[in-house]
């Protein structure tokens, strides 16, 4: 889950729900198929980011979560982390897992 720590100076930090490290997978499968990254995430009311780490001044990625959906997805891992794993899913949009 997302932890608590003072606000992300490069997100919009009046209106923070939650913010905290998040493996994200990588859409490009590797050698080794797909790569979990651990990133910093934001999340506001209007916007979900994700950084390289909590002091990085600019996000590697962001996107509106109106229209997203939170579901669980235990068939994404095998390991012990597999129930806490879940998807961000918009129809006709990229899927974050």
């Amino acid at each position: 889950g997302l932890e608590e720590n003072p606000p992300k100076a490069g997100a919009d930090t009046g209106n923070i729900l939650k913010q905290g490290y998040l493996e994200k997978r990588n859409r490009e499968h590797g050698f080794f198929g797909s790569e979990w990254q651990k990133r910093w995430c934001v999340l506001n009311r209007r916007t979900f980011y994700y950084y390289a780490n909590e002091r990085s001044k600019q996000p590697k990625g962001n996107f509106a979560i109106e229209h997203y959906n939170a579901q669980l997805a235990c068939h994404l891992r095998k390991d012990s982390r597999k129930s806490c794993c879940f998807e961000l899913v918009c129809p006709g949009k990229r899927t974050y897992e």
